[in-house]
């Protein structure tokens, strides 16, 4: 492993620490009578474990080469209105093209 991966790796189960030990205290706030306590030397060594059990599962699944987006309808960036706060009788939020979309989309073109 190079040092990137090893920067992820720890990364990953640092993160994933933490979730534990959140969850942890949830759960023995709902469950007063069977409070878990783990100490940080465990409370690590699982991270890692289920941290180095994500590893061996990603390195078996094919990576993503490209991602492409489906080529659906051309005029779908105008089905929502273009503005933050659109103008009063948008089109696009009455189900039609927004007429400001279209407008960018022509003098981008």
């Amino acid at each position: 492993m190079d040092k990137r991966t090893k920067k992820q790796l720890k990364r990953q189960s640092k993160a994933l620490k933490k979730a534990l030990k959140q969850s942890l205290k949830q759960a023995g706030k709902s469950a007063a009578n069977s409070v878990v306590e783990l100490d940080k030397k465990q409370l690590k060594a699982m991270a890692d474990k289920l941290v180095q059990e994500m590893v061996v599962g990603q390195a078996a699944q094919p990576k993503v080469v490209a991602i492409r987006p489906l080529a659906s309808d051309p005029m779908s960036f105008a089905r929502r209105p273009y503005k933050k706060t659109p103008c009063k009788r948008c089109p696009a939020l009455a189900g039609g093209l927004c007429a400001c979309a279209i407008k960018k989309q022509k003098r981008a073109a």
